[in-house]
């Protein structure tokens, strides 16, 4: 709006001042000065539109009284319907109405006194033509605005309800790990009393309000985290990563190329960290298969002493990717699991082409 509205401004000051001193017998002064309002009114339009509208009119009859001739002055009309459409672009239908209505009162007075009925009609249904055209515009870009604004709201919609989905996902999966533990710690605070021969009443005391305790929350916890756990999962273990080759075989089997390869000192991790890196490792693999079909897959697997690091890379599709349904779902899923538990994950595509997943899931020293 800054570049263009100055320039057609300085583009109608100039056509409409050439026309004037040549088609007129308006001085060159009075030329000028009509011109430059006629600027000044598209100006205007662009910030308040009924200013720059009724400066153009005003600019426009002025100019008719001072030339005495014909219905309207040429130029000046022509460039008023200029200022008239900008207008109409930046105002309510209503408004348009009066503005026109407005324009065919002087209109018409004119006509009277000057007797151009036909001249008068010509003026006026190009007057509502400009207008309707205009309005059509303006309704045409607020819709595509109000539909962008809508598909975003919509997207993020979806966004929260895939975050919210994972969330529970993760949920569920995580009470299996946590109510093993706290089953294990219920269990082992009740035998530890027939360890010990005569074990005073302060150690009883102890280990019957650590079996209580551990009960009680092992209840709250499936009262409250139970609501999230549908049918199915009732009966689904949770993956570890000792699940990893029949995962791959399985990708393997559908003439994916997929390379895999485990480093450093192997061992059993935490089943929480174990499950989050099985979920990441196959929605990776999955959204490679899906965004990159025929690439090859390498899958790689580190572990440290300070946790476990994966990284799994396709190369560019060398087939038509056929179906991006969902694209996005993926990635919310891995960074809720990789936030929980305290990791880093970078993606994104690399430069010879392909995608790269690669996250540091943390382990605490001496946790099993």
């Amino acid at each position: 709006m800054i570049v263009v509205v100055p320039g057609a401004a300085t583009f109608l000051f100039v056509v409409v001042l050439h026309t004037l001193t040549s088609d007129t017998t308006m001085p060159d002064r009075s030329a000028a000065i009509f011109a430059l309002l006629q600027a000044a009114a598209l100006v205007s339009t662009a910030f308040r539109p009924w200013a720059g509208w009724g400066l153009s009119f005003a600019a426009t009859l002025g100019a008719t009284v001072v030339v005495g001739d014909g219905l309207w002055v040429d130029a000046m009309i022509n460039s008023h319907f200029v200022v008239l459409a900008a207008a109409g672009l930046r105002i309510r239908p209503r408004s348009a109405v009066a503005m026109w209505c407005a324009l065919a009162v002087a209109t018409v007075v004119l006509a009277v006194i000057g007797g151009a009925a036909g001249e008068a009609v010509e003026t006026l249904v190009l007057a509502a033509v400009v207008l309707i055209a205009a309005g059509a515009i303006r309704a045409a870009v607020h819709a595509r605005r109000t539909l962008a604004v809508e598909r975003d709201a919509a997207e993020h919609d979806r966004e929260r309800a895939a975050v919210l989905s994972e969330r529970a996902r993760i949920a569920r999966e995580l009470h299996d790990v946590v109510a093993h533990h706290m089953s294990v710690v219920a269990i082992q605070a009740q035998a530890a009393r027939y360890r010990v021969t005569d074990p005073p009443p302060e150690l009883t005391d102890g280990l019957d309000a650590i079996h209580s305790s551990a009960t009680e929350a092992l209840t709250e916890m499936r009262r409250i985290l139970g609501v999230l756990r549908s049918g199915a999962d009732e009966m689904t273990p949770s993956p570890r990563l000792a699940d990893l080759p029949r995962l791959l075989d399985g990708v393997r089997d559908g003439g994916v190329d997929v390379r895999d390869r485990v480093d450093g000192d192997v061992r059993e991790l935490p089943a929480g960290v174990e499950l989050s890196a099985y979920r990441i490792v196959q929605e990776a693999v999955s959204n490679a298969v899906r965004h990159a079909p025929g690439a090859p897959i390498d899958v790689h697997l580190a572990y440290g002493s300070d946790g476990l690091r994966l990284r799994i890379r396709n190369g560019p599709a060398r087939e038509p990717v056929r179906d991006l349904a969902g694209a996005g779902q993926g990635m919310i899923g891995m960074r809720e699991r990789v936030a929980a538990l305290g990791g880093r994950l970078e993606t994104g595509p690399e430069p010879e082409g392909g995608f790269v997943v690669e996250t540091v899931l943390p382990v605490a020293e001496g946790v099993r």
